[in-house]
């Protein structure tokens, strides 16, 4: 199976798919893999029709299990280096991405899976799925968006125990945490659920959910004086732009600016 086929992706009107497709090997990533979802991501980014985003796996024992193994072991010197490398720009480029990104999880989300699902906005899970962040526990340090976006989620003490207690986060205490927005029963359930909130998400105000979710995400670990501020900065932004033929070009080229400023 070619790295283009264990990823697949396609567009319908307002809402844009992506699925993990190699559930023989439980969707683990490679770094072509995570390059390939970069560039998927980079085509949605550009594409000012697709207001939401919808990812799911193919499987049942694992949304996705982490980075593969064989990858791991292959005696590549430099392995970690480009992990590191990859697995932060695909972090940034997920986490910063202006469309919403739904996540429709029906398996396990181990490692990477559960740094993915840490950077969906809204996340629907089967009632038997889990996340679990096992990398302290193997020795690899918690890089590419684990411990920050474990820490923005859970906080110090449930962040802790996940991080250095590989501690399972199950889909009732997710939801009961608020981390988790919707639990089923059945793949399809969760599915359904996902979808719905596609479409109800793809109905809104283009401009204002665009600048809304860029200043919530620029927000993180900001003094609050200075959020005030960027948020006041974003608001006249978007009512500068409100009647700009190319706002959408704009608006990203502002929003590189303002992450490399920070």
């Amino acid at each position: 199976m070619s790295d283009d086929d264990t990823i697949l992706s396609s567009i319908e009107g307002k809402i844009a798919r992506i699925t993990l497709n190699n559930p023989d090997k439980l969707n683990v990533f490679t770094i072509e893999r995570m390059q390939r979802l970069i560039d998927i991501f980079d085509e949605i980014q550009q594409n000012p029709k697709v207001r939401c985003v919808i990812i799911n796996a193919m499987g049942e024992r694992a949304f996705c299990a982490g980075l593969d193994k064989a990858m791991l072991s292959s005696g590549d010197p430099d392995i970690n280096s480009k992990i590191l490398d990859v697995g932060t720009a695909l972090s940034k480029k997920i986490f910063y991405t202006p469309q919403f990104v739904v996540g429709s999880i029906a398996a396990p989300a181990i490692g990477w899976g559960c740094i993915l699902s840490m950077l969906c906005d809204f996340r629907y899970v089967l009632d038997n799925a889990y996340f679990k962040l096992p990398e302290v526990e193997l020795g690899i340090f918690p890089a590419t968006g684990a411990l920050t976006l474990c820490m923005a989620h859970f906080g110090p003490s449930l962040g802790e125990e996940m991080l250095f207690l590989s501690r399972k986060l199950s889909a009732e205490e997710g939801a009961r945490i608020g981390f988790v927005n919707g639990v089923g029963t059945t793949r399809e359930e969760i599915d359904d659920l996902a979808n719905e909130t596609a479409e109800k998400l793809s109905l809104l105000n283009q401009q204002v959910t665009m600048y809304t979710k860029m200043n919530a995400r620029m927000m993180h670990a900001i003094e609050y004086g200075k959020a005030l501020d960027l948020e006041a900065q974003c608001f006249k932004e978007m009512l500068e732009l409100k009647k700009e033929k190319n706002w959408f070009e704009i608006c990203l080229e502002r929003f590189r600016a303002m992450r490399e400023s920070r």
